[in-house]
């Protein structure tokens, strides 16, 4: 990430923080698309391959989910983020079944 403005990292951590916080998943494709569209100069390739590095520094749990609908209708969680990915996990099955 040498090549980024201290902005674009500024955002990048302000970003997942607030993902992890509010979700406890970070979706690499939508928040990429989020970051790359607030700045210009920088690809989606290149916000994703950023977004990946970030969430894994902070060890957070990962979705590629392009179409993002689950993710946007998701409810936040605030700070006990406890259980969260097991109810996904949960939800997920209890759909397919």
């Amino acid at each position: 990430m040498n090549n980024h403005s201290i902005e674009l990292r500024d955002d990048l951590n302000h970003t997942l923080v607030k993902t992890i916080y509010e979700f406890g998943i970070v979706n690499i494709p939508v928040l990429a698309a989020q970051v790359a569209g607030r700045h210009s100069d920088l690809s989606l390739a290149d916000a994703e391959r950023l977004v990946l590095g970030f969430a894994e520094f902070y060890s957070a749990p990962i979705e590629f989910d392009r179409s993002g609908c689950d993710w946007r209708t998701r409810e936040p969680v605030g700070r006990d983020n406890d259980g969260l990915l097991l109810e996904i996990v949960q939800n997920e099955f209890g759909r397919a079944a």
